[in-house]
């Protein structure tokens, strides 16, 4: 029986983005299927801070979500998955700044129409679905940053934070105890220092 998973990311983290290169291989060697669901750090930020980032589209990152939203609506969740790709491979890959044109870049190398940036940020509908997966996140599964996994139960957990992705078969071990913990009842947290960067 297929496991889904809702996989929270925000295309500005370097940490989500290993994480979905390591989901991404837990599909390859288990029976896993991932929806890719949104989540804003900026708007965890203006939660604290006051003001709304989903309204500038100046702010770091807001582009590249609200256009997701529109992939979503023409093509589902694997659409929103093919230009989360395509955007780590420009930014966290290839070192680009996480702007409008190299969401547009990214969007044409995912097959997609680069003017989708443009529609989406003239469209005030793309904020509210931006933050009512946020939101959902939030409400449902705790999500206090990303990635964070929801599980069919319902039952959420941030991470996991990983440097590099482990490859085949060792990549759905790490699924399997992830899911483990995030079932157990009462479990809550693990933690330890991070001692590399993203990538190293």
């Amino acid at each position: 029986m297929t496991d889904k998973v809702r996989f929270h990311f925000d295309p500005l983290c370097p940490w989500a983005w290993q994480s979905s290169k390591w989901i991404r291989e837990v599909t390859r060697v288990r029976d896993v299927e991932v929806e890719w669901a949104l989540f804003s750090l900026q708007l965890i930020n203006a939660d604290k801070e006051g003001g709304d980032p989903l309204a500038d589209v100046h702010v770091k990152g807001t582009p590249a979500l609200r256009t997701l939203v529109l992939v979503q609506r023409e093509a589902g969740s694997q659409g929103v998955g093919r230009v989360y790709e395509a955007i780590g491979n420009r930014v966290h890959e290839g070192g680009e700044e996480l702007s409008p044109d190299a969401v547009k870049k990214a969007l044409d190398d995912a097959g997609f129409d680069p003017g989708l940036v443009d529609r989406a940020l003239s469209d005030p509908s793309t904020m509210d679905e931006v933050r009512r997966q946020h939101t959902e996140a939030v409400e449902t599964a705790g999500a206090f940053g990303v990635p964070t996994l929801v599980f069919a139960s319902g039952r959420g957990i941030f991470g996991p934070v990983i440097a590099r992705p482990p490859g085949g078969e060792a990549s759905g071990e790490l699924y399997d105890h992830v899911r483990a913990l995030a079932e157990l009842d009462g479990f809550f947290e693990l933690k330890r220092e991070r001692d590399r960067r993203p990538g190293q």
